[in-house]
């Protein structure tokens, strides 16, 4: 038997204006695309706003893409273990989103930057996002794996941000930027204000008695924001002095403007003004979730043995974590209410004439 790779973008079923339309990106060497990147559609007299592009699962690219119009745009989902195929869409360099109310899902991204507001990810992966405009507005980030950092603009000129359903799991202490110099500290989130941290898992474990690297936080440089509904690792294990690197003090404390509330901390982090908090969970972390699975499943909250803090604490009476709150983080990103070839198989020989074939077709119903 052997498999048959297929690219597809059929049995699915949209509802948009009469002015919206559709158009398919990927290689060229793939019956049926439109463009042959995002960059193409962007400079297409007839691509408009209000449009979605939908990327073909063999569409990788790796040179910089730049979002210039109110699009929706439509990947393909990030983990590669939900298909016979072992492809996804993907982009391995960095994507600007210069336009307000844009809209990017399902897509395996490296670097996100925002400069527009009112524009929205969701189900994506990524390494890093960042704004990187003071007068970006507001961005929305929804059930996102970001294996990295999520920075607002400066700490003199801080961003807002909807962070909701998301693992951001970053353990670096230190990075090189753009000119190749040494920048340190490196936190989780930060520089953030007027902004919402909700139902998300954040964690950063590193090792350093160093100086310049050691500071380094789940969270901090936030202000006048919620932080609710979240479990929150952070742990430098290099000395008892430096443990705890949950969230730093410039969050809690009394003039932060922030509402910390219903989340459970690792460490024991000094949160005097904000009581309705559980902390000290960091030697018993791993017992939070049921430690199987890819990304988000990994993190689904243990409920066969024992009391879990985490079941039934968040303030709106549900859980905390990325499976709680109002947009649950699903398994692997896929694009809701799409179907998708699981996978295919053809026959090595004919029968009766006749060549079998095998198709599993799933759906990514939540």
């Amino acid at each position: 038997m052997k498999k048959v790779m297929f690219s597809v973008f059929l049995l699915f079923v949209e509802v948009v204006s009469i002015q919206a339309k559709s158009w398919k990106v990927g290689p060229s060497s793939v019956v049926g695309m439109d463009f042959a990147s995002i960059n193409a559609a962007m400079e297409s007299e007839s691509v408009a706003a209000g449009d979605t592009l939908y990327l073909d699962q063999f569409y990788n690219e790796n040179a910089d893409q730049t979002v210039t119009k109110a699009v929706v745009i439509i990947g393909t989902g990030y983990d590669t273990s939900l298909t016979d195929e072992q492809v996804v869409a993907r982009l391995t360099s960095k994507l600007f989103l210069k336009n307000n109310n844009a809209t990017i899902k399902s897509v395996c991204l490296s670097e996100v930057f925002f400069s527009a507001g009112d524009c929205v990810l969701d189900r994506c992966y990524t390494s890093n996002l960042f704004v990187n405009s003071t007068t970006a507005g507001m961005n929305y980030v929804r059930s996102c794996y970001v294996n990295g950092r999520i920075s607002g603009y400066s700490s003199t000129n801080c961003s807002q941000m909807d962070i909701q359903n998301c693992i951001i799991d970053n353990n670096d202490s230190y990075y090189y930027n753009a000119a190749g110099n040494c920048v340190t500290p490196i936190h989780n989130i930060y520089y953030l204000t007027k902004s919402v941290i909700k139902n998300n898992i954040i964690k950063k474990i590193y090792n350093t008695n160093s100086a310049s690297y050691r500071d380094c936080y789940c969270l901090s440089n936030i202000n006048n924001s919620e932080i609710s509904n979240n479990l929150v690792y952070g742990y430098n294990s290099y000395s008892t002095s430096y443990y705890s690197r949950d969230i730093n003090s410039n969050v809690y404390d009394s003039g932060s403007g922030n509402t910390i509330d219903h989340n459970i901390f690792s460490g024991t982090a000094n949160l005097s003004y904000f009581p309705n908090n559980k902390t000290g969970w960091r030697d018993q972390w791993n017992s939070l979730f049921v430690c199987k699975g890819n990304f988000s499943d990994y993190y689904k909250l243990n409920t066969e043995a024992g009391d879990n803090p985490a079941v039934g604490y968040a303030n709106d009476g549900g859980d905390c974590g990325v499976h709680g709150g109002m947009f649950g983080c699903p398994s692997g990103g896929r694009p809701q209410y799409i179907p998708y070839f699981s996978k295919v198989v053809v026959g090595s020989r004919t029968e009766n004439g006749k060549l079998p074939v095998r198709v599993s077709v799933k759906i990514q119903d939540e």
